[in-house]
């Protein structure tokens, strides 16, 4: 061990003493570099060697180097060191010690990557990515970060498309790994094509590469890989539509955008996602015609294209019937009032209404059509109409908060009774999970105290029964209206009795604080109460309920500094584990009076 150690330390002394000569470090400093370095080796030297240990030191140097640069900056040295190099080597014989022992640690290895990046160590790297692809040949994503670097960084796109075939051949069920090959195949078609663009060539001369030919240039390369993925894996519809994506991004391949359209309507015919992308071909196509000939698309022409769509989508729900199909109908038609020109807009609006009728006729109304039903009620002034469309919405779906709530809230605005509003109230609250309440409790406090309730506070005390989430942020609303309209008396009284029974957290307790913190004249004995409660509850994991407890004592008029002492002994007795660090730093903190965060 000792050899070994004393082997490395040597190898160190040419870098240190031109460092000396130079006047980058002082003598005094370069012992202590030898010291830390001794004391670092010999911790890698140990039979079971932490990562830590290798962490540790590889940061010493990371922070060692950053200052030799600074030092050599403002002595004005100009020229390459020795010191240079030997850091950038010692930093990688560090990282390759450590993932010797810790080969499958995946964080580590990125670390070294980013390291040979940024110390431009290209020859390194290439290294690198081929160890990280033997230990880990089944990770997608290191095939693509390795290609990825070939072909950006190093420009060579052989070596690129190798990786990604033999990551394909490991992994040949990986949807990233074929994506990535297709689309590294059209940007390598896009750079080519750009390329003769700028150099004016129409043809390719003896110059270009072999493999550029017309059927490459035409994209056919792509459409291999495109029907290799489909016959790898042939029954995910989204997988299909991600080609078509990637496709969308290059100029050109309106011809290969077909093939996979066609691929789409023969392969999944039941597939909801399918149609949709079906659909929304004409707009989409017309869109990308308009980005390219600057806008120059006639009225006509869109108008043509959302026909052509709504056909489909027409088709689309006589072949699949579900309430899935008929969403994405509607939310079609609602892109088209998003993007059509103001005096198409109520047309479209009509048109959307018309799909939400026959969505619901067939009783393939979802949720958020019928939202979106309502709200298109609400905006062609028809509130009767939208509330009627509610109310029929939340019979289909009974358990939906947002549709309760829409429908309650139209149910006011609409000027319906108190007795029938409250009777819907309380049916809204036995449909929905009790978990999923909290919105509904909260619209039905506000319009209460709005209409000024005979019996508010029943309100209030059956929330406290429902679910934990709904309980803790009622008991607060509760306090809150408690101490406005009764008093800090009666809220006192209130929050003594709900603290005493769960669900308590922290911040129902910290709230309560804020309520006595806000009278004029603050007890200290009711603080001291709840921070009592507080400490009981939460002291043993968090030192900041500690920390509270210790500055009220040391700010509040009333105070007793000198419990001070006492509750730091508390604190360091009840926390546990790394808590009581994070208390005895903050403690430090508050005790030179720089904020505690």
């Amino acid at each position: 061990m000792a050899e070994n150690v004393q082997h490395n330390l040597e190898g160190m002394l040419p870098e240190l003493e031109e460092m000396e000569r130079l006047g980058i470090f002082t003598r005094t400093e370069i012992r202590s570099i030898i010291r830390k370095r001794t004391d670092f080796e010999y911790r890698l030297q140990k039979r079971i060697v932490q990562k830590q240990d290798f962490l540790r030191y590889m940061q010493y140097e990371i922070n060692l180097d950053m200052l030799r640069k600074k030092r050599k900056l403002r002595l004005g040295l100009k020229k390459k060191t020795t010191g240079c190099f030997a850091m950038t080597r010692r930093l990688s014989l560090l990282f390759q010690k450590a993932l010797k022992k810790f080969v499958g640690d995946k964080q580590l290895w990125l670390q070294y990557i980013e390291f040979c990046k940024h110390t431009g160590s290209t020859r390194t790297l290439g290294k690198v990515f081929g160890q990280l692809l033997q230990y880990h040949p089944n990770n997608p994503n290191f095939w693509v970060m390795a290609a990825k670097w070939e072909f950006e960084e190093g420009k060579n796109i052989p070596a690129s498309r190798a990786l990604l075939q033999r990551g394909i051949r490991m992994n040949p069920e990986s949807k990233l790994l074929w994506l990535e090959y297709f689309r590294m195949e059209l940007l390598h078609v896009d750079k080519v094509l750009k390329r003769r663009k700028v150099l004016g060539l129409a043809k390719a001369d003896q110059s270009e590469e072999e493999q550029v030919s017309d059927e490459f240039l035409a994209g056919r390369v792509a459409e291999i890989v495109y029907q290799k993925a489909i016959e790898s894996i042939p029954d995910d519809v989204n997988f299909r539509i991600s080609f078509l994506k990637i496709y969308k991004l290059f100029e050109n391949t309106a011809q290969s955008q077909e093939k996979v359209y066609e691929s789409l309507q023969r392969d999944f015919p039941d597939s909801e996602e399918s149609w949709d992308v079906l659909a929304r071909r004409y707009v989409e196509d017309l869109h990308a015609k308009a980005t390219q000939l600057a806008n120059n698309v006639t009225d006509q022409q869109w108008i043509e294209a959302e026909e052509a769509k709504n056909k489909v989508y027409e088709e689309a729900v006589q072949v699949i019937p579900t309430e899935k199909m008929w969403d994405l109908y509607v939310t079609g038609s609602m892109e088209d009032i998003e993007n059509c020109a103001p005096s198409k807009a109520d047309q479209i609006v009509s048109r959307t209404i018309e799909i939400c009728k026959k969505a619901e006729k067939n009783h393939l109304l979802s949720e958020k059509a019928a939202m979106t039903w309502s709200s298109l009620n609400l905006m062609t002034g028809d509130l009767a109409q939208a509330l009627a469309v509610c109310k029929n919405a939340v019979k289909c779906h009974p358990q939906s908060v947002t549709l309760w709530v829409e429908y309650l809230r139209l149910m006011v605005l609409h000027g319906d009774s108190q007795a029938n509003l409250e009777k819907d109230i309380w049916k809204a609250l036995d449909s929905v999970p009790p978990g999923a309440s909290l919105p509904l409790w909260q619209l039905f406090v506000d319009w209460a105290l709005l209409c000024e309730h005979d019996d508010i506070e029943t309100v209030f005390e059956k929330s406290l029964s429902s679910a934990k989430e709904v309980a803790l942020f009622m008991k607060q609303r509760y306090l809150e209206w408690t101490a406005v309209t009764k008093g800090i008396r009666q809220a006192r009284k209130l929050y003594k009795r709900v603290c005493s029974s769960e669900p308590v957290d922290q911040s129902l307790l910290k709230f309560c604080i804020k309520l006595e913190e806000s009278q004029c004249t603050p007890s200290i004995k009711h603080i001291r109460a709840l921070l009592d409660n507080i400490i009981d509850k939460f002291g043993s994991t968090d030192p900041d309920c500690w920390l509270d407890y210790i500055k009220l004592e040391l700010t509040h008029p009333s105070g007793l500094p000198e419990n001070a002492a006492k509750l730091h002994w508390r604190a360091m007795k009840n926390l546990c584990g790394e808590r009581t660090g994070e208390f005895v730093t903050k403690y430090t903190l508050l005790q030179t009076g720089n904020p505690v965060s």
